[in-house]
């Protein structure tokens, strides 16, 4: 099929349009965790700033109680509540490339479609991918990528602030119970479930809504539960997403998160998370806000190439880490 200079140049601008929408949308159909995290009310937009700073309560509100109504001295001292945690922009690019032999190869009067959707879906794969990695990767290791579930439980400061600092700012890490089994992951569910139940914000409550395991943690649980029934809600069934309930909340599995999957190691993960307290920030990227750098059909001066490039810019960031957990020696 033989293109004119202007025919190929709305090709690869319909191509480069369809990857920067299937990018983003294709990050949301990753992974039940990231299904959430890019749709409102967890997604938030910004539009200034070096870097994302979230206000975090620091120490409780000691100037409130009961009094006697009359002439009793009522607590009006001033008090330090409120810290700032600080997360960098993490900054994502897609570039895709049209070469003159692509267009010439195909056969039939279909094939410059057939070129724009295989290319459309390597990219938006392989980004799904490199972004459902990092939800499992310490950012110390790549400090270019967003944050990641592993951050958030780490025992390290997160958002600049450390447990040290502000002793309510840890997660609960249960790195010694080795059975997988309802009384062994109960018992740290419940202490999360206690913190939650009486916090909350404008997302929801910060009661645990969502587990993630490996295959292996799911499969073994499953097999000590065989007499029990396992349902799914209405909200997951929707989503696309594969699960089973655990105390009624949520649990997915997700091939990306830790562990060696045997039961001859103690390196399995469950994490145990309350989704009202992540943010996805962006600034470029989503909903229709593009980068000023996202370039369209530009030719390489010294080859029969065409390349676009789409520009993200974003960061995973927890505004109350204490209600999140994860166990780390799972076995079986």
């Amino acid at each position: 099929m033989t293109l004119t200079q202007s025919q190929l140049n709305e090709s690869i601008a319909i191509a480069h349009e369809k990857i920067n929408d299937e990018i983003a949308s294709g990050f949301a159909e990753a992974n039940y965790f990231y299904s959430v995290m890019f749709r409102k009310p967890n997604l938030r937009y910004s539009d200034g700033g070096r870097s994302i700073t979230i206000p975090i309560e620091a120490f409780e509100n000691d100037n409130m109680g009961f009094f006697n109504g009359k002439y009793d001295t009522i607590p009006t001292n001033s008090q330090q509540q409120i810290s700032h945690a600080s997360f960098d922009w993490r900054f994502f690019v897609s570039s895709t490339s049209f070469n003159l032999a692509e267009f010439a190869t195909g056969t039939g009067a279909l094939s410059v479609i057939d070129l724009i959707e295989a290319k459309v879906n390597l990219t938006k794969n392989k980004a799904v991918r490199d972004l459902s990695q990092a939800l499992h990767t310490l950012s110390s290791i790549d400090p270019n990528q967003i944050n990641s579930l592993k951050d958030v439980v780490a025992d390290a400061a997160y958002g600049g602030i450390s447990s040290t600092d502000v002793p309510s700012w840890a997660a609960i890490r249960n790195t010694t119970q080795n059975d997988i089994s309802y009384a062994g992951i109960n018992s740290t569910f419940q202490e999360l479930a206690a913190r939650g139940q009486m916090a909350s914000d404008d997302v929801g409550s910060y009661s645990p809504n969502l587990m993630l395991s490996n295959a292996y943690v799911m499969s073994v649980f499953l097999g000590s539960q065989q007499s029990q029934q396992q349902f799914q809600t209405d909200s997951a069934l929707k989503s696309g997403f594969n699960g089973i309930l655990f105390n009624n909340v949520q649990w997915h599995v997700d091939s990306y998160c830790g562990g060696s999957s045997s039961a001859a190691v103690a390196d399995n993960e469950l994490y145990i998370l309350a989704t009202p307290t992540f943010r996805m920030f962006y600034r470029h990227g989503f909903e229709g806000k593009k980068s000023p750098l996202d370039t369209l059909n530009m030719r390489l001066p010294n080859q029969a190439v065409v390349s676009s490039q789409t520009y993200m810019t974003m960061n995973l960031c927890n505004i109350a880490r204490r209600y999140n957990a994860v166990f780390t020696a799972l076995q079986s």
